[in-house]
């Protein structure tokens, strides 16, 4: 990371506490996420704690890891994540700004931090945590917004879209429908693209939001909402103008791609770690079904929901329940927590260095 890049970086640490004001939530709200949060968790432990039986035979099947195989599973989640960074880097770059790759990896896992550990709206201020932090590196806000946006949308299409085909291959569903449902899909996400990218679309989108989002105590404060009609042309017009070539597109869905990949492989090698043979068919079923946990937000970072569907596929494919249960609980340590963690080390050390500055 260069010296311009690590001081922008280290600038933004202060910005987190603005950043979670603006997405405050009303009581109710944060009372119904605590108890989703509990419920997830319960729903957790009602599940694993069972197949982990008593203290002293978890810690033997700990103790029986193959450690090579979680150092793959802990290499491959922070390649993953670090991929999704770099599809934010490459979208800044298609929309005309440049910033190096230790700057974007920086906001990248703070972001996901937020995200994965701030107990209400976290996904909400993981976003506008990334937002603000490009925006204090100079990216214009319409860039950053469309940015930040179109990354989780290009890796949701690539998981939606490609997921029959996965299924079909492993032989969870018939050939024909996972061809069937592809067929469906990616032209429709196609077209919807096409209709979504015109301008006028855009203003009317633009708009809407506004509009929306100045009743929502969310978001209501953000500069972007409060800075009414003008600021949602300007903020359209800049993302109308911005048409990556098909080289970018194909680009993109290619990291989003590989982020994906390499989130497979975690499950894989934690399974492996565990059993030392690997499931294909059923570790598939089982990470689509942690996917779809954690995009449906049911509960904060799909807990609960993630580990039963996860669970329940690995013993459907053969695994014993104490081993697949290990396997569960190593992949989402890696890819919950530890990660998490990271990030705050990563937002700790920027925060270090603006004061070392001051």
């Amino acid at each position: 990371m260069s010296g311009s890049d690590s001081e922008r970086t280290a600038g933004a640490a202060p910005k987190l506490r603005e950043v979670l004001r603006t997405v405050r939530r009303p009581k109710w709200r944060l009372i119904a996420d605590w108890v989703l949060a509990a419920a997830g968790v319960g729903i957790a432990v009602w599940r694993l704690a069972p197949t982990l039986a008593t203290v002293g035979e978890s810690g033997r099947r700990l103790a029986e890891l193959r450690w090579g195989w979680v150092g793959v599973a802990l290499v491959a989640a922070v390649l993953s994540l670090v991929a999704y960074g770099e599809l934010h880097r490459h979208m800044l770059a298609a929309g005309g700004t440049r910033l190096g790759f230790g700057t974007v990896q920086a906001v990248n896992f703070i972001g996901n931090s937020i995200a994965q550990t701030v107990p209400s709206a976290g996904s909400t201020a993981g976003v506008a945590y990334t937002v603000a932090a490009f925006r204090i590196r100079g990216v214009d806000t319409g860039l950053s917004l469309w940015a930040s946006v179109l990354a989780a949308l290009v890796t949701a299409v690539v998981l939606v879209v490609l997921g029959p085909l996965a299924l079909a291959y492993d032989g969870l569903i018939p050939l024909a429908a996972g061809w069937a449902l592809f067929a469906v899909l990616a032209p429709a996400v196609w077209v919807a693209w096409l209709v979504l990218r015109r301008p006028k679309s855009l203003h009317w989108i633009a708009h809407a939001v506004t509009a929306v989002g100045r009743h929502l105590p969310v978001v209501r404060n953000a500069k972007w909402v409060a800075g009414g009609s003008r600021q949602a042309d300007a903020v359209s017009e800049r993302i109308a103008l911005l048409r990556p070539t098909f080289a970018q597109w194909s680009g993109f869905f290619g990291i989003a791609l590989v982020s994906w990949g390499l989130d497979y492989l975690t499950v894989a090698a934690c399974v492996a770690a565990t059993t030392g043979a690997v499931p294909w068919t059923a570790v598939a079923a089982g990470y689509l079904a942690v996917q779809a946990s954690i995009m449906l937000q049911v509960t904060p970072a799909g807990a609960g929901p993630a580990e039963a569907g996860l669970l329940a596929a690995l013993v459907a494919g053969g695994l014993s329940e104490p081993s697949a249960a290990v396997a569960v609980v190593l992949f989402r340590s890696i890819t919950w927590p530890i990660l998490a963690f990271a990030g705050w080390l990563v937002f700790l050390g920027t925060a270090w260095k603006r004061a070392t500055r001051e």
